[in-house]
């Protein structure tokens, strides 16, 4: 299906506005905005359409492709200003994907799109994801192993420990992050042990890269 008809926006729309219909359609087909639905699951299933659409657009542009009404993309002859791959905000289309799979609990979907991030582009931010992802399907060791590479790439970042000391048993709530998510207005769509911790660092992350 064609991704820019799922966001309701014209092929030749820039980034931008790309990334406002992004929101916007997150924002109404959101799980927590649509608890009480009786057509939730058909909420949900759009949800992940406009995640995987927004993926599929900014991938394209990162490749300097276009979309064919046939459903696949061809690259022109030169890559122009759509190349950068990544959103306004900086991060590629794949982590803000990943995140916002990880903050509504479709960790096989984050995996899926953190698969999509060339081994060259894996960041950091990349390896955390990861990390969070594989551990609530029940990856441990693979969770670690990616946590590990994560602060490997930035020592200093306190996330990244906070959550690789979580994986090693010294699961302690963080008071930070529960005010972080809080000062948002978000709440957690779903609890349980190690979930709502993940769920405090991934929110106050999400929100510094994605919803600036």
């Amino acid at each position: 299906m064609d991704p820019y008809k799922i966001l309701g926006v014209s092929p030749d729309a820039s980034d931008d506005e790309v990334k406002r219909a992004y929101r916007k359609m997150s924002r109404i087909y959101h799980p927590d905005a649509n608890i009480n639905n009786p057509n939730k699951e058909a909420a949900e299933e759009k949800f992940k359409q406009v995640q995987q659409a927004y993926n599929q657009i900014m991938k394209q542009r990162q490749e300097g492709g276009s979309y064919s009404s046939y459903g696949y993309s061809y690259t022109n002859g030169s890559n122009t200003s759509r190349s950068t791959g990544q959103s306004s905000g900086g991060i590629p289309p794949e982590l803000q994907a990943a995140a916002a799979y990880i903050s509504n609990g479709y960790f096989k979907e984050a995996r899926q799109a953190l698969s999509g991030v060339s081994p060259s582009q894996r960041t950091g931010q990349w390896y955390y994801l990861s990390a969070i992802a594989e551990e609530h399907l029940g990856n441990m060791m693979q969770a670690r192993n990616y946590i590990e590479a994560a602060v490997r790439y930035e020592p200093s970042n306190f996330a990244y420990r906070r959550y690789q000391k979580h994986l090693d048993g010294e699961d302690i709530m963080s008071e930070w992050y529960t005010r972080q998510s809080n000062s948002y207005g978000y709440s957690r769509p779903y609890s349980n042990s190690g979930g709502s911790f993940c769920l405090d660092l991934i929110l106050a992350n999400l929100f510094c890269w994605c919803c600036c």
